[in-house]
């Protein structure tokens, strides 16, 4: 004797939000395609004849059932993959957070740095500033500027230059 046909139960709620994932182009098309599946189900199809039309092990089916019973909607999408853990610990993140309150010039190497000698993780520029864009930190290229207000005889005296250098057309041999 067979095992018994297998119905599980979609609210009209469901199926209108599952509609509306099936036909979202913006949904990952796993998610897309289990979503046509469990309204297939509902429409009476069972998990062999689904099995069979989108060529997949009735255990497939089966499993994207029971993630649907157990977790609803969510359940069709697919969990995170485990893949290598973050080097970056919320200890760190308060860290690099209270180093970039400083009135510091901080490049991705210094904080790299700062973070060896004060947690001794290492981490490379790279990864820095991977983490640092997903804390919302932007980077602009440095510029240099005077860090005080020049004197007046001194700015009179090298005006000339400066406008030069501002135009782009200087030369060492230019006076």
């Amino acid at each position: 004797m067979g095992r018994p046909a297998r119905q599980i139960e979609i609210s009209e709620a469901a199926d209108q939000q599952l509609h509306a994932l099936e036909f979202n182009v913006h949904v990952h098309p796993k998610v897309r395609f289990r979503a046509t599946l469990l309204r297939l189900h509902r429409a009476g199809w069972t998990v062999a004849q689904l099995a069979q039309h989108f060529e997949r092990n009735p255990q497939a089916v089966h499993n994207d059932l029971t993630r649907f019973e157990q977790h609803g909607v969510l359940g069709l999408a697919d969990g995170q993959a485990p893949g290598k853990p973050l080097l970056v610990t919320p200890q760190m993140e308060q860290f690099l957070r209270e180093k970039l309150r400083e009135d510091r010039f901080w490049t991705a190497a210094l904080l790299c740095q700062a973070v060896a000698e004060q947690v001794h993780v290492r981490v490379s520029p790279r990864t820095m500033t991977q983490h640092l864009h997903r804390l919302g930190y932007t980077w602009k290229r440095a510029r240099y500027s005077p860090a005080k207000t020049l004197e007046p005889a001194v700015q009179h005296e090298h005006a000339a230059s400066i406008e030069t250098l501002k135009r782009g057309h200087w030369t060492a041999n230019s006076a």
